[in-house]
């Protein structure tokens, strides 16, 4: 989407998580290396980029991982005049995934990681996931997590042939 409103010749800002440079430390890339153009801001809170982000000549902005550290991303609704959330797709069952569900047992509040951390899950498969989970860390078992193609032990992910 960002990209789309480059090509319609918009000035566009596109804010980064600072703590996220698993596939490049300046721009935004995404996990198939495909980079974002155009003005990137790094930042580790939005007020670092308020005044890049609410310069009257901005007519985007977009916000990479939102859900990082930016939990004042709600406090910039009201001034705009679109939103668009893009979501992916489940890997449990196909419909559109909101949810990111940690492969892992780790209790860090922020991992940043790829597909090998995360999966795309819609809300139905997060919390059958997350019922799962509760199931497991409520069993005296501790020692692993079995699911349909892997094997999960504290924070490491080890796939099953």
């Amino acid at each position: 989407m960002h990209d789309r409103q480059m090509i319609a010749r918009r000035k566009c800002v596109l804010v980064k998580y600072a703590g996220d440079t698993r596939y490049d430390p300046e721009l935004v890339a995404t996990h198939t290396q495909m980079k974002g153009q155009g003005i990137t801001l790094k930042a580790h809170k939005l007020a670092e980029v308020e005044e890049q982000i609410f310069d009257p000549t901005v007519q985007v902005v977009s916000i990479d991982e939102g859900q990082f550290p930016f939990p004042q991303v709600s406090l910039l609704l009201p001034y705009s005049d679109e939103i668009k959330q893009v979501v992916a797709v489940c890997v449990g069952c196909g419909a559109d995934a909101s949810y990111s569900f940690r492969n892992t047992l780790d209790k860090k509040v922020e991992v940043i990681g790829g597909q090998d951390t995360y999966r795309a899950l819609c809300r139905a498969c997060y919390m059958e996931e997350s019922s799962r989970r509760g199931d497991l860390e409520n069993n005296d078992d501790e020692n692993c997590i079995q699911s349909e193609h892997q094997l999960i032990k504290g924070d490491e992910l080890a796939l099953l042939d």
